[in-house]
């Protein structure tokens, strides 16, 4: 949710709230839509406009555990789910703060932008690494701080919520993601694991305030890191160094109970209840925050709370706040008021459950533990001896207050906020003609809220759980199913467009006609006032051309399937049906036998190509072209060398390899005898030779192809010659991909999920769109350019071509007389400038050019006639020879 201004606020006073802490042999709590969304930003930098490097985010993430596993850290990570019905409005303003972004997009611009399927290639990766994954149904935070409580652990997170739950939390922004090496000392190695008894020291905290300002979470991954100074002699272990959080932090320094911290929080505002419903109680009741120049005005506001909360209890707050409102306004606001603070202390937990179920060795390695109260006494006598020590301090230093050491500006801080919330204050004048409408639907959702149960899994059919819990479903089902809604995200797109994920409708459509006619639960329509049927239909939120604002479209449920969806063994022909009925002029059965001869990893891919080379108007051959090159480059080399990016790295690493590589190749060049396929692996179908693909062959082509998995230079000068109408095609395809990985998890995975952190990189494959859109023959220059040092390359790209070249459509396939006449047109231009060179040379040519030449070369020839003086016998010496 995120308590407003709260992190700034600790980040201020780290000294006093957090400790350091080394994270080491124990269980785990991750928010991975947290680590995902900080890990991409920090990977981007601030180049995310091309539509997602997902390899280079793929890589991310598989190091972060790696470096987790060293420190034998067992980790849990758990997904967000769908949006509930009191989000709703929150969520209309950072989709439009989203769009707004979209519009003024450039490709150097500081604002990331989190690409569709970012959460599907973290989930991914964390499967690779042997990571246990669950999904929830609404948001995280409950089951992250439930399980965190269930198991003694702490969670890892960048959530201002977690200021506010009783569990230890780690937040992520301390973290050092490299692998320290201490002694073990013999004495502590039989006790249990402890808060380190020392205070954060000055440059710690002020490190922490700086990371929050900055807003760079997790930088510089190390795996397997040595140290010059590791101990050699006697046990080790290896720890990640950071800082913890208790809720016993801010209770004992201000005296308040664990009661008043939800009603704190809900005072402060955050995603369920804005701060401004409290505008009328913070000017009588509280009287003015007051301005500074070195304390910014939120801050200010939490520490006059703070301090009011003391002496209240939270009856008689909650009366007094509620005393300033007007009468109407009360009921509304205690309802908020108490939904928001129940979110703080909800206790079921079903993550736990399902892990035990699902993962054989969960939470055997390090079982549940949980803190005693005597544990938690300890931490409040530490931070009162703490608190004793600052006092000391700054008593001895009156002259520098402790809240004027900051250097903010008075404008609100925003660096605790989530992604969304900063991008709503780029694109502040948009339209209001669909507010009303959200705000309809909002008021709707909170009566149906008022009914709901306190499980809130309880609506859910037990097929659509056990789908959901492994991750097999993207969030957005919960939504179709809770609230009949798809929230779209908006991608890298053309803005006079039309929304890049319209194209995917169709399957979207289909998805959710077969979420509603399960066999033995068909969803019963509702009658209207004279018993007629209305028809099941959801809302589709989307982004308006032209504009900065969110079009809501109504699409009905499809009246006709002819096939029956069985959850529990659902039939392949299922998915089969999208490409029969939505594309009657594909020849799909065709398609479906040839797709079965692809590697069984790239299948569910080139389905969505198919379907997006027959859908999308955007999109031609040489994107299809740059797709192939990039799946090829990202499958083949990736897996078969250390994945270096860096141009200055990889030659330092690989330089010399690849010079002697080449002085072979040349040298066996020249004697007539070029490196060919080995006779035994032409034996061999085209896609299983990749298998045994030389090490030197990856090295030559990845040396001539690494300068293109970089922006290019001329963007950083020159703004226009970005395209967004060639990452639009792209974005197209990325949608497609996106509601098949759907709807291929709800039928249990016919085809093999596809693993877009090994087919797909935004800044290569739109840079090899702009190196292939000039040349005549693309597959004469992808051969001896491109693949020059590698054949098994060149055959495997040509395979995947000849697989696509059937389906391709015939109104994209350019006519081969118009080739040759841009070949014949070519050169006899060519021919036609060198006659013009030829006949202008001979106009302006001088007739007496001839005759000074030859005058000017007897002049010469008489020059270098040596003059010898007879009369001087020492002439000669004079010479110059």
């Amino acid at each position: 949710m995120g308590v407003r201004g709260l992190t700034g606020y600790i980040a201020r006073h780290a000294e006093q709230y957090l400790l350091p802490y080394e994270l080491h042999d124990c269980n785990l709590v991750i928010d991975g839509d947290s680590l995902s969304c900080n890990l991409f930003k920090d990977v981007s930098g601030n180049c995310s406009a091309f539509g997602g490097d997902y390899d280079d985010f793929y890589r991310a993430v598989v190091e972060f555990f790696q470096v987790l596993a060293e420190c034998n850290i067992e980790s849990y990570v758990l997904m967000d789910g769908g949006y509930e019905y009191r989000k709703l409005r929150t969520v209309g303003k950072r989709l439009r703060g989203k769009i707004a972004v979209i519009k003024r997009i450039n490709p150097c611009g500081s604002n990331t932008i989190f690409p569709l399927l970012m959460k599907e290639v973290f989930v991914d990766a964390v499967r690779d690494c042997g990571v246990s994954v669950m999904r929830c149904v609404f948001e995280a935070d409950d089951e992250l701080a439930t399980l965190s409580r269930k198991l003694g652990c702490p969670v890892l997170t960048y959530d201002s919520d977690f200021y506010i739950y009783n569990v230890q939390y780690i937040p992520l922004i301390t973290l050092t993601v490299k692998a320290h090496t201490k002694r073990l000392d013999e004495a502590q190695e039989s006790k249990e694991d402890t808060l380190l008894q020392r205070k954060l020291r000055k440059n710690e905290a002020k490190r922490v305030e700086k990371l929050t300002k900055a807003n760079r979470i997790v930088s510089e991954i190390q795996v397997n890191n040595i140290e010059k100074r590791a101990p050699k002699k006697g046990k080790t272990y290896k720890f990640l160094d950071c800082c913890i959080y208790r809720i016993e932090h801010l209770i004992a320094r201000r005296s308040l109970c664990k009661e008043k911290l939800p009603l704190f929080a809900a005072l402060l505002g955050n995603d369920y209840i804005g701060r401004s419903c409290f505008k009328n109680f913070f000017a009588a009741g509280m009287g003015k925050v007051g301005r500074s120049r070195k304390v910014q005005r939120q801050q200010k506001r939490i520490q006059v709370i703070l301090q009011w909360l003391k002496d209240e209890t939270v009856e008689s707050a909650l009366s007094k706040i509620l005393s300033r409102l007007r009468k109407v306004q009360r009921k509304s606001l205690l309802d908020q008021m108490n939904a928001a603070i129940s979110g703080y202390s909800i206790e079921k937990c079903h993550s736990y459950d399902f892990f035990i179920k699902h993962y054989d060795n969960a939470f055997v390695r390090y079982p549940p533990k949980k803190l005693d109260d005597d544990d938690t006494d300890d931490v409040v006598d530490q931070v009162e001896i703490i608190e004793d020590e600052q006092n000391d301090v700054a008593e001895s230093n009156k002259e520098c207050p402790e809240e004027g050491s900051g250097e903010d500006s008075d404008s609100e801080e925003d660096s605790d906020l989530e992604e969304g919330d900063r991008e709503v204050a780029i694109g502040g004048g948009e339209n209001k003609d669909n507010e009303d409408e959200n705000e309809n639907e909002n008021e709707q959702g909170d009566e149906d809220e008022e009914d709901e149960c306190e499980d809130k899994t309880a609506k859910f059919p037990t097929w659509f759980l056990e789908k959901l819990y492994p991750a097999h479903l993207p969030r957005y089902f919960v939504d179709l199913v809770h609230l009949r809604k798809y929230i779209n995200s908006p991608q890298i797109e053309h803005f006079p467009y039309n929304d890049c994920n319209e194209i995917a409708l169709p399957i979207l459509r289909y998805i959710f006609t077969l979420l509603n006619s399960a066999k033995g639960e068909e969803t019963q329509p509702a009658l209207d006032e004279n018993g007629e049927p209305l028809p099941i239909e959801f809302t589709y939120m989307g982004r308006r051309p032209r504009v900065t604002n969110i079009h809501y479209t109504r699409y009905a449920i499809e009246s006709e399937t002819k096939l029956e969806f069985t959850p529990a063994q659902p039939e392949s022909e299922l998915f089969r049906s999208v490409f029969k009925e939505k594309m009657p002029h594909l020849d799909s059965e065709k398609l479906f036998e040839q797709v079965e001869q692809l590697p069984k990893d790239l299948q569910l891919y080139f389905l969505a190509i198919v379907y997006w080379l027959h859908k999308s108007q955007n999109c031609d051959l040489i994107h299809l072209h740059a797709l192939i090159i990039c799946a090829v480059v990202l499958r083949t080399i990736d897996s078969k060398i250390p994945a270096e990016r860096d141009l200055k790295e990889f030659q330092k690493r690989f330089g010399k390899i690849i010079k002697k590589e080449r002085i072979v190749r040349d040298t066996e060049a020249q004697k007539g005898n070029p490196r060919t396929i080995k006779e035994h692996l032409l034996a061999l179908p085209i896609p299983e030779r990749m298998e045994y693909i030389s090490k030197s062959d990856c090295y030559l082509v990845m040396d001539n192809l690494l300068k293109h998995f970089h922006m290019q230079e001329i963007f950083k000068k020159k703004y226009d010659a970005y395209s967004t109408i060639v990452l639009h095609a792209f974005s197209e395809l990325q949608s497609i991909v996106f509601q098949l990985y759907g709807l291929n998890g709800l039928l249990d995975m016919p085809y093999e999920q596809a693993k877009m952190g090994q087919l797909f990189c935004g800044v290569f494959i739109y840079n090899l769109y702009d190196l292939l859109k000039t040349r005549v023959d693309i597959t004469y220059y992808i051969q001896n350019f491109i693949f020059r040092d590698s054949q098994m390359m060149f055959d495997f790209y040509n395979y995947l071509w000849q697989f696509c070249d059937e389906f391709v459509p015939h109104w994209k396939r350019p006519s081969t007389p118009t080739t040759t006449s841009v070949v014949n047109k070519k050169a006899l231009k060519k021919k036609r400038q060198a006659a013009r060179k030829l006949a202008a040379a001979q106009e302006n040519a001088d007739p007496n050019a001839d005759i000074v030449d030859r005058s000017g070369s007897d002049e010469a020839a008489v020059a270098k006639e040596v003059f010898e003086d007879l009369n001087n016998k020492f002439s000669t010496f004079l010479t110059v020879r």
